[in-house]
């Protein structure tokens, strides 16, 4: 019961800061959270991936990082270098893990650190800056709270579904509690929700927004695996805790970043 409360006050306590940055700020609003969600993203990221092991400036580069490739790809008429920062960006830390290859222990710990660091960078970078050139597009707006609903909706049905009929195991290994049911109500959930934003979006053909509801749930719910898989290999139970109840940023944003391209997309090539 103290869990549950936990959870409902800081998803109510999230849910307020995130109606007050767009009530004041719009897109610039949004884009102050995503600036927050990347650089407290990339603290939690590498909290995980880079254990005791490894030198530990690493995690502050990967942090700095992460956070200036994001203001630079997400300043106005700046989107199009995104493809130049990504390699950038590899052979960035390629160099470093090569010019710094004394402070690591092996060499499998060097190969693993350029692989860390260029997943991570996508997950806590480019994937919200996927969030922002969303708000950036036609119908920004409505496109992004459409990403919010679709999976937010899809974890709402997914546990609605689960705990009154889930009973074939989805993935044990990774989430012991998920179940296929609760997966086929959340893509319900998803695909509902999708289709009722043909009221903000009705320039938006219905198939379109059926297929972000289909897809975009389906890709919300691989995030929430992806996120137990580091966890589980990193071995902690959270991510962080800046969320009592929710443990931290990318716990509660993991199917968002991952559905976000999709949207993104949508809004930049369906959306009038």
């Amino acid at each position: 019961m103290k869990n549950l409360s936990s959870r409902i006050v800081s998803a109510i306590i999230a849910l307020i800061v995130l109606i007050l940055a767009v009530y004041f700020g719009r897109e610039k609003g949004i884009y102050l959270f995503a600036l927050f969600v990347v650089i407290r993203g990339s603290f939690e990221i590498a909290r995980m991936l880079f254990s005791q092991d490894h030198p530990p400036f690493l995690k502050r580069l990967f942090v700095t990082v992460s956070s200036v490739v994001f203001i630079i790809i997400t300043q106005e008429n700046m989107r199009f270098i995104s493809g130049i920062a990504m390699m950038l960006s590899f052979v960035l830390v390629a160099s470093l893990g090569i010019l710094f290859h004394k402070r690591f222990k092996d060499l499998d710990q060097i190969l693993s650190f350029v692989a860390k660091n260029c997943m991570g960078l996508v997950y806590t970078c480019f994937l919200p800056a996927a969030v922002v050139w969303t708000t950036q597009s036609n119908n920004g707006m409505e496109w992004f709270f459409c990403l919010l609903a679709v999976v937010f909706a899809g974890d709402i049905g997914a546990y609605i579904f689960g705990v009154n009929f889930g009973k074939t195991k989805l993935a044990p290994l990774l989430s012991p509690n998920k179940s296929v049911e609760g997966a086929a109500g959340g893509l319900l959930f998803s695909v509902l929700v999708a289709a009722a934003f043909q009221f903000l979006l009705p320039n938006t053909p219905l198939t379109v927004l059926l297929l972000c509801g289909l897809v975009g749930g389906l890709l919300g719910q691989i995030g929430d695996f992806f996120e137990s898989l580091i966890k589980r290999v990193s071995g902690v139970k959270d991510s962080g805790s800046i969320m009592p109840g929710h443990g931290g940023i990318l716990d509660r944003l993991d199917g968002v970043l991952l559905a976000a391209p999709l949207f993104y997309l949508a809004a930049t090539y369906f959306s009038l």
